[in-house]
């Protein structure tokens, strides 16, 4: 049988071992938050510089172009036929779901353009990214056939 002291120090026994737990979980867990952050300016950085289209398909037709994203911190430009546009893409990583989204301009319902959303995949010199055109979704896959109304860009770096 315990006396009063003896079940004094097995509670405090027990209180620092839940601490010890409950300390042990918060650091986990801000460490999980401190890799998210890690992981999405590893992928921003990953974007930075010059990238060639090598390949291109619109709702399941190949299209042929000239072009280039210049990604520079958070946007992108793009310089189609060697002229160089004007308008930035703003855009978000999010490297957990490889998901994108990119701001250009406002554009009426309907059309083309303003805020879209996309998945990317990125790995050394390779960039692929794949936009449904209608802003209302992500990409479910790499796949832009015909009547999804997705546009699948292959890229190299320069």
């Amino acid at each position: 049988m315990l006396n009063s002291a003896g079940k004094s120090k097995m509670q405090l026994s027990g209180n620092f071992a839940r601490l010890g737990c409950i300390v042990l979980v918060g650091c986990l867990l801000a460490g999980c938050r401190v890799g998210i952050i890690a992981d999405s300016a590893d992928d921003t950085r990953a974007w930075q510089g010059a990238w060639r289209m090598v390949s291109t398909t619109y709702d399941g037709e190949p299209q042929t172009a000239d072009m280039e994203w210049i990604v520079d911190g958070d946007h992108y430009t793009i310089r189609l036929n060697g002229q160089s546009h004007e308008d930035p893409y703003t855009f978000t990583l999010d490297p957990r779901r490889k998901q994108i989204d990119v701001f250009h301009h406002e554009t009426p319902p309907g059309t083309y353009g303003g805020s879209l959303k996309g998945i990317y995949e990125i790995k050394a010199d390779s960039l692929t990214v794949c936009y449904d055109l209608t802003g209302q979704r992500y990409p479910e896959s790499f796949d832009a056939k015909e009547g999804s109304r997705q546009v699948l860009y292959q890229f190299w770096r320069e």
